[in-house]
């Protein structure tokens, strides 16, 4: 039955990352935390597991949607590997606080980035150009360095960072969102490959648990895809603002918990 819960959490969290794009980590890991007895570092691990099959469904579902930018993804995903690599290596020796923080710090971000106003076409024949665009060398300037950093960041989440790679795809290269979703999707598998490495060199977590949640994260992002076809791009903005917010209040009202309690026990 334990197992069985996670896989129900697994189901979500990849309809989540067929919906909107994104790995599924920004919604797991407070899943994890909130309602199971994961720890931090455990749930970060769990999430990689998760983003790795979501992400590697949702990407070939894209696929066949002609949703993908491929050279797009290419460059960005092989620019922030090895850095989302360390990130999930170097887990083990940041605190649960400064991982909450990081995860608070990403989602307040990525959720900025959304409420910028932004020219917008999501037309088939506009989706068609963009999918088979070429990146030049201003491009490559934009995405190299963020790269760097953002895989760096992620890696030590364990998300695929879908949930920025999302609204920057649109703003920086005016990506049509459902193109954006789809080449989210391929970046964040690329980063997942070496994630799950890194994780399992430096966190201890039961496999077998996050075996669940990416075996229900497989029928889960066949769900989201199919969705995201039947819905306005609009309506797929405001789930990902309102999902985001959610998690933001959460976590922002853990650590402020967290950080009252040590200024208590300093006090006493």
């Amino acid at each position: 039955m334990e197992y069985l819960k996670f896989f129900g959490i697994g189901i979500l969290g990849g309809a989540v990352a067929g919906l909107l794009g994104i790995g599924g980590g920004v919604l797991i890991i407070p899943i994890l935390l909130y309602i199971t007895s994961v720890e931090v570092k455990a749930a970060t691990a769990i999430s990689v597991v998760q983003t790795f099959f979501a992400s590697s469904f949702g990407t070939l579902f894209n696929h066949l949607q002609k949703t993908i930018n491929f050279r797009y993804a290419l460059i960005f995903g092989l620019s922030s590997t090895v850095t989302y690599f360390f990130g999930s290596y170097f887990t083990q020796y940041i605190t649960d606080t400064t991982i909450k923080v990081i995860y608070l710090c990403t989602a307040v971000l990525a959720i900025v980035l959304f409420f910028i106003k932004r020219n917008n076409s999501d037309s088939s024949k506009e989706s068609k150009i963009v999918a088979n665009l070429v990146p030049d060398n201003k491009a490559y300037l934009k995405i190299v360095p963020i790269s760097l950093v953002a895989g760096f960041a992620f890696g030590i989440l364990g998300v695929g960072g879908g949930f920025f790679y999302v609204p920057l795809l649109v703003i920086l290269f005016d990506f049509p969102l459902k193109i954006a979703i789809g080449t989210s999707l391929m970046i964040i598998f690329c980063n997942a490959i070496f994630g799950i490495a890194g994780k399992l060199l430096a966190v201890r977590f039961d496999f077998f648990i996050g075996l669940s949640v990416a075996l229900g994260a497989i029928g889960g992002s066949r769900i989201g895809v199919y969705i995201n076809k039947k819905i306005k791009p609009q309506i797929i903005r405001v789930i990902f603002v309102i999902l985001l917010t959610i998690t933001i209040i959460r976590v922002g009202v853990d650590l402020f918990s967290s950080f009252t309690c040590k200024q208590l026990f300093f006090l006493s």
